[in-house]
């Protein structure tokens, strides 16, 4: 049940249908949600609805899960494909948290979404002091995970004996698997003829993505993945502490020409595991048919 209305996974396997009466009609329909997002459902096994963030979660017979963001009144229906290293084979929202079942190296765990971690079966600490030493990793022994300390990314470690030993000292620590998250725009649609973009030259200018409390950008527009700067050295900003997230505009500018109908304008590509919110993007562009 989602805000009234009935979801359901059709017979197919390949289709997230909505079941719903409607006034205008004086009749119940059937409308699939996943129409427009080619592979992201496929023989979905499991499902739940966090009604707090408005998020349909549903496990895949492949491990993946696909999370469906719904508001009806607004027409907006927007799927991401979530990935991890090993497979979901269940999922349930309970007491205001996702909490997932995984299988990662032949055993099951329970894990549970953390909007705050940016990293997969991570565990976070704290120390009275800073040490240099950190304990109780076994479900990761022997694997290589990304630590965040104070704030800052310190890269790969190995785990040995349950344990990760750093090269500095730190008070507050997060450690698991790194993901890599990516985010591309659909083929620009052109006003006036036909709408499509197939056959027409096309330069972007400068594209300009709003970002919220975001800690890193790295971007590809066409000349390979580059990091974008966020900030830069003011009065706000102390040595030896991790750099503010940054709200706000920053204004990238592109270069050359493509005819490409398919091909994203811009890709953000990365595995930083710092907070990144990504509100709206505006792309300038030129067109030559």
């Amino acid at each position: 049940d989602v805000e009234g209305a009935t979801l359901y996974v059709a017979r197919n396997g390949k289709e997230l249908r909505e079941f719903l009466y409607t006034d205008l009609e004086q009749a119940y329909r059937s409308v699939d949600l996943a129409l427009l997002a080619d592979g992201v459902v496929d023989r979905p096994v499991d499902q739940d609805y966090d009604q707090a963030r408005r998020l349909l979660f549903v496990a895949m017979a492949d491990g993946t899960v696909g999370v469906l963001t719904a508001y009806r009144a607004e027409q907006v229906t927007a799927w991401t494909r979530l990935q991890t290293d090993g497979a979901v084979g269940a999922l349930a929202v309970a007491g205001g948290d996702t909490v997932l079942a995984v299988r990662r190296a032949g055993g099951w765990s329970l894990e549970r979404l953390d909007p705050a971690l940016w990293l997969d079966a991570a565990l976070t600490g704290e120390a009275a002091a800073p040490t240099d030493t950190w304990s109780g990793l076994d479900h990761l022994d022997g694997r290589r995970v990304r630590v965040v300390g104070d704030g800052v990314d310190l890269g790969e470690h190995r785990v040995g004996d349950g344990t990760v030993v750093l090269d500095r000292p730190v008070s507050r620590l997060a450690a698991g698997l790194a993901y890599t998250h990516r985010v591309e725009p659909l083929p620009p649609f052109l006003v006036g003829g036909g709408g499509g973009s197939q056959g027409v030259a096309l330069r972007p200018v400068e594209t300009v993505f709003r970002l919220h409390q975001t800690g890193a950008l790295m971007l590809d527009t066409g000349r390979g993945p580059a990091a974008v700067p966020l900030g830069r050295l003011d009065a706000g900003v102390r040595f030896g502490q991790p750099p503010p997230a940054f709200t706000g505009d920053r204004r990238v500018r592109h270069l050359g020409w493509t005819r490409s109908a398919t091909a994203p304008l811009w890709r953000i590509e990365q595995d930083a595991p710092l907070p990144f919110t990504l509100l709206s993007v505006t792309t300038e562009l030129k067109v030559n048919d």
